[in-house]
C-alpha cells in the first residue's frame, strides 16, 4: 500500500500488472519476485511505454529532455572537439555527471526526477499532466522553475501568482519533442511574451516605453528580477569513482548585457544575462586542459528569466535604469576565471 494504492489497480496502467512493465517473477518471496525486476522500465525508450504511446516515444527520442544535446554540444564547444567519441575524457565526464540531467517518461509522469529526490510522486499514480512542483522544479528549481514559483530570488512570476504553470506557455513539443533533433534548446520553437501580449508589440503599444525602445530590449530587461547565477563549478570523483559530483557557488544578480547571439526570434540588442558555472578548470580532476576553447565562448549567457512582474525596480522611472550602472554588465563584474569572450557583452556606458 505504500508504493501502490488500491485505487491504482483500477486504472489503465494498474490493470497491466506489475510484471508487464517491471518484469520480475510471480513468486512467493520478495527475493525471487524481484530477482529480474527492472525498477526503471521507461529508461528504454523503445520499451514498455512505446507499446501504447509509440507516437510520443518516437518524438521523445529527439527531445532535449531525453538526449540533452544542448549540454553535450555545449561541452564540445568548450572542448574544441568535433564530437564526444573524439575524446574518452570528455565522454567519461559527460557520462558520469552531465547525463544525470537526462529524463525518462517515468521521471515526469509517475516519479520525481532522479537528480532531485527520486521516488514515486503519489503511490504509482500516473499523471497525464505532471505536477510542476514535483517534476519541473526538480530539475529546473535552481533557476527558471524556482524563480517562476518564487522559491529562488525576491518574488515569483506574476503568471504563477495568477495560477499558470509551465505547461500554459510551453507547448507539449518542448517536453516530448517534435521529431526533429535540435542542437540546443534555443533552436526549438519557444514561447514568446508577444504570443499572448501582442498588443504590447513595439509600435502598437499604448505604453510609450514599449514603443520608444523598439526591439532593442528583451521584455525581461524591464520586467524581470534578480536571477540565480552559478560560478566556479568543479567536479570530482566519488569514493568508488563511479560518478562525478559537482559543486559551485551561487549568487543572486540582475545584469543587462549585449545579446551574445541575436537571431530573428531574439533580435534584441540588450538582454538579461545569467552566469553559467563552467570554468576553465571545471573538469581538471578528470584530465587537465579539457576546455582549450574556453576563452572563445562567453559564460555569461542570454537568460529568459522566469520571474516577470509588471512593476520592477528598474522600470520605476527612466533614471532607475539609464542612470544605474549596477544593472549593466561591466568589466568589474567579470571573475578572474571568466572567459575573455564575456568582454564582448559589456554595455558601453557614457
Amino acid at each position: 500500500m505504500y508504493l501502490v494504492s488500491k485505487e491504482f489497480l483500477d486504472t489503465a496502467h494498474g490493470q497491466l500488472g506489475c510484471i508487464n512493465c517491471h518484469g520480475g517473477e510471480n513468486a512467493q518471496t520478495q527475493a525471487e519476485a524481484h530477482a529480474t525486476m527492472n525498477p526503471y522500465p521507461s529508461a528504454d525508450i523503445d520499451g514498455i511505454c512505446s507499446k501504447c504511446h509509440g507516437g510520443v516515444t518516437e518524438t521523445f527520442e529527439f527531445s532535449i529532455h531525453n538526449n540533452i544535446k544542448g549540454m553535450e554540444n555545449g561541452l564540445m564547444a568548450f572542448s574544441g572537439k568535433d564530437s564526444m567519441p573524439d575524446s574518452p575524457a570528455h565522454a567519461e565526464a559527460f557520462g558520469m555527471n552531465c547525463i544525470n540531467c537526462h529524463a525518462t517518461c517515468g521521471d515526469c509522469h509517475v516519479s520525481r526526477p532522479k537528480p532531485y529526490t527520486g521516488g514515486l510522486i503519489s503511490q504509482h499514480e500516473f499523471f497525464k499532466t505532471p505536477p510542476m512542483e514535483e517534476t519541473c522544479y526538480g530539475c529546473h528549481g535552481a533557476r527558471n522553475a524556482g524563480e517562476f514559483m518564487g522559491e529562488v530570488g525576491f518574488s515569483g512570476d506574476v503568471h504563477f501568482e495568477k495560477g499558470m504553470t509551465c505547461m500554459d506557455c510551453h507547448p507539449i513539443e518542448n517536453f516530448h519533442g517534435d521529431g526533429q533533433e535540435y542542437d540546443s534548446m534555443w533552436e526549438q520553437p519557444l514561447p514568446s511574451c508577444l504570443d499572448c501580449h501582442e498588443d504590447e508589440k513595439p509600435g502598437n503599444s499604448e505604453i510609450q516605453a514599449h514603443n520608444v525602445h523598439g526591439e532593442d530590449l528583451s521584455c525581461q530587461v524591464c520586467h524581470a528580477q534578480a536571477n540565480n547565477n552559478c560560478f566556479e563549478c568543479h567536479v570530482d570523483y566519488n569514493e568508488d569513482k563511479t560518478a562525478l559530483k559537482s559543486s559551485s557557488q551561487t549568487k543572486l544578480m540582475f545584469k543587462i548585457g549585449l545579446n551574445p547571439n541575436p537571431t530573428p526570434e531574439r533580435p534584441y540588442k540588450y538582454v538579461t544575462l545569467r552566469h553559467i558555472p563552467t570554468a576553465k578548470d571545471t573538469f581538471d580532476s578528470v584530465e587537465e586542459g579539457m576546455l582549450p576553447n574556453f576563452d572563445n565562448i562567453n559564460n555569461w549567457k542570454y537568460s529568459p528569466t522566469h520571474n516577470i512582474q509588471k512593476n520592477t525596480f528598474q522600470n520605476e522611472s527612466c533614471e532607475s535604469c539609464h542612470e544605474n550602472d549596477k544593472l549593466f554588465l561591466n568589466e568589474k563584474d567579470l571573475w578572474e576565471s571568466d572567459s575573455e569572450e564575456n568582454k564582448r557583452l559589456i554595455v558601453p556606458r557614457p
